[in-house]
């Protein structure tokens, strides 16, 4: 049976002796994976604690100005280079998003807030926690906190979209052929298995990612479109953060 492609553009052409386009033909889901992971593996060694002599978590938080902005456009220039090799999205639905967007900021907000209240989670210790006020106030605080609210506005949403709701969930649903199944096709196992993981992407704040994929996930079951998901997730981020800049609660930051 001829094999239906719902890539955006069609197939790049791959010019005789292009190992790396070949490559990427032959792992569809490798464009996916990648702008995913180097944005979180220039972050993983602040978990470090404390190895090999360095205290990891002090020079994540000293190297915080330079270490996000460094991912953010990593991120954003592999999504740019792969963009050809992406599903097609549909930009439908943008205004049902971006009601979404907002019940999920109330949502992760309240979720967290429950959570720690009865237990479930724990509060991070203030000491733990970055604080941009460290950088003295004056202009690179405030461009630092432009990014900080940029880059997970503009960048994370179509990067977690990408590889949450149109790479992994398709996947649960069709594994390696995943490209063969329609936006918006789900089984329970889809739903859940792609809620749980996003929400252990989250880390303490895991049973409010967990709400939220859930969220992300009905809104594609029943749109179809990757664009409101898009649209969604960053009204979400940037009505979080903000509420982080003018509270000053930055354990959502």
């Amino acid at each position: 049976m001829a094999r239906f492609d719902y890539r955006q553009i069609d197939d790049p052409p791959v010019a005789p002796g292009n190992r790396w386009q070949q490559w990427l033909r032959e792992r569809p889901q490798m464009p996916y994976i990648l702008p995913f992971f180097v944005f979180v593996l220039v972050m993983l060694p602040g978990a470090f604690g404390n190895v090999g002599g360095l205290d990891w978590e002090k020079l994540w938080k000293d190297w915080l100005p330079v270490l996000y902005p460094l991912k953010t456009i990593l991120a954003a220039l592999l999504l740019w280079y792969f963009w050809p090799w992406y599903t097609r999205i549909f930009w439908g639905k943008l205004g049902l998003g971006a009601i979404f967007g907002l019940v999920g900021t109330v949502l992760w907000i309240g979720t967290e807030l429950l959570c720690q209240k009865i237990g479930i989670s724990v509060k991070p210790d203030p000491s733990a926690l970055y604080n941009p006020d460290v950088l003295g106030g004056g202009w690179k605080e405030g461009l630092f906190l432009c990014v900080r609210v940029t880059g997970p506005s503009l960048v994370v949403p179509v990067m977690e979209e990408l590889f949450f709701r149109d790479f992994l969930m398709r996947s649960l649903v069709g594994g390696v052929r995943f490209e063969e199944v329609p936006m918006g096709k789900f089984t329970w196992l889809s739903l859940l298995g792609m809620s749980l993981l996003f929400g252990v992407n989250h880390g303490r704040m895991f049973v409010a990612g967990v709400i939220f994929g859930l969220l992300m996930g009905v809104l594609v079951i029943r749109t179809k479109s990757l664009g409101a998901c898009i649209v969604a997730h960053g009204v979400t981020n940037c009505t979080l953060y903000l509420y982080v800049i003018f509270t000053g609660n930055w354990q959502f930051m």
